[in-house]
């Protein structure tokens, strides 16, 4: 009977650490799906709730290790001059005042300064430059951590609705010296398979000019199966009636066969990607230069494409390549007036399941400002919506552990 106590303990460790490798395992797996299927790092960071610099180790390998080991401070495979031309280049951007500074960026600088050399990781380009003391942006902690499980988030059915997914958002008011004329800044980025960012000024924040701007965009740009938005009067359009108005902007989309998606209000991380670029833009562009005038912003802006479009170029060369990606074509322009057909057509919505006052206290989700009543079981959580146009109604689901479930279904009248 002694001996059983000496022993347990050591079962009960034993047993902790097979546990602790099977789940390492587990979410090692996840994250390459999510990898495979065109997530960037932070973000998978942020649903898997894993440490970013362990899934850029992660990324590294391929298959799970759990005893990897190595000595602090020791590079692995990269020479003292490996270390060294990295940061130098990570200093001439620095230098140069460039707008991206970012690991991915130095990797493209090295790839193409040396181009007979084995590309140094991204993991050891930004350990390299934070030694060195080049860090140029304190990492900010990603909001709703966690969420996924806790909260339901459908990741599943937004990442699978396509494989090229892009945002664009409208960035608030700015003001040049000396006016008080307002300026509109419009942005647009890739979110999945592919990255971009870019941002112009328009003459306002209106439909004319997001149209414009993807029209022009799309013509040497894939066009996604995805188009990931907030819920700015701009993308969803004037309530009328009782029945569903469709703006010009979502019958500019679903004519250009890409399915709207838009995020929850009021919480900006069910759409991470255009709200960090925002930041980017406001803390890189904006905050660095005092204009004077509209010249002066669009040449910055300019400035800030090019070099977003080069690492592009660079990046997704090979998926570029690809023969069956879209683009607009310059003799048919996309008609916004009338929705030409319905058969396939969806809208889709990340929504957050709440008590309503201005519904009498109801349980449910407001949907192009329609409210739906939805079971109180499902109060606190993410669903995903779908208005299917062919059908006129709407299909809410409930996704758990990577299986949906239809939880309730509604006319949906529209005009």
């Amino acid at each position: 009977m002694e001996a059983l106590f000496v022993l347990t303990p050591i079962l009960l460790r034993g047993r902790a650490h097979h546990y602790e490798k099977r789940r390492g395992k587990k979410k090692f797996t996840e994250a390459t799906q999510l990898k495979a299927a065109g997530q960037t790092t932070s973000e998978i960071a942020r649903l898997l709730d894993v440490r970013r610099a362990t899934l850029v180790t992660w990324f590294k390998e391929d298959a799970y290790q759990d005893d990897r080991g190595w000595t602090k401070g020791m590079h692995r495979k990269y020479t003292d001059d490996v270390h060294h031309d990295v940061i130098a280049l990570k200093a001439g951007r620095i230098d140069k005042g460039k707008y991206f500074t970012g690991a991915t960026y130095i990797q493209m600088d090295y790839a193409k300064q040396y181009p007979e050399r084995e590309l140094p990781s991204l993991w050891f380009i930004e350990e390299a430059t934070r030694d060195a003391g080049l860090q140029t942006r304190k990492p900010k902690p990603p909001k709703g951590r966690g969420v996924v499980k806790r909260q339901l988030f459908p990741i599943k059915s937004i990442v699978t609705l396509g494989k090229i997914h892009q945002s664009c958002d409208f960035i608030g008011k700015k003001f040049i010296k000396g006016s008080s004329i307002p300026v509109s800044i419009f942005s647009t980025s890739y979110y999945q398979w592919l990255g971009l960012y870019q941002i112009w000024r328009t003459a306002s924040e209106s439909s004319d000019s997001v149209l414009d701007r993807l029209a022009a965009f799309w013509l040497d740009h894939p066009i996604p199966q995805v188009m990931r938005i907030d819920n700015a009067m701009t993308f969803r359009g004037n309530p009328r009636g009782k029945e569903v108005t469709l703006s010009r902007f979502l019958k500019f989309l679903l004519n250009t066969n890409v399915t709207p998606l838009f995020s929850s209000p009021y919480r900006s991380y069910t759409n991470p990607h255009i709200e960090g670029h925002n930041r980017t833009f406001t803390e890189k562009l904006w905050g660095r230069h005092t204009f004077n005038s509209m010249e002066e912003i669009d040449h910055e802006c300019g400035l800030f494409n090019m070099e977003s479009e080069e690492l592009f170029r660079w990046k997704y060369a090979e998926r570029l390549a690809e023969t069956n990606l879209r683009y607009a074509d310059p003799a048919k322009a996309v008609g916004a007036e009338v929705l030409l057909r319905t058969y396939g057509k969806r809208i889709c919505f990340i929504r957050f399941v709440d008590i309503w006052k201005e519904a009498n206290n109801e349980v449910g989700v407001v949907v192009l400002d329609h409210f739906v009543d939805l079971p109180t079981a499902y109060l606190n959580q993410y669903v995903f919506a779908v208005f299917e146009l062919e059908h006129a109604r709407l299909v809410v689901y409930s996704e758990y552990e990577g299986t949906r479930s239809v939880i309730h279904t509604v006319a949906f009248p529209f005009r």
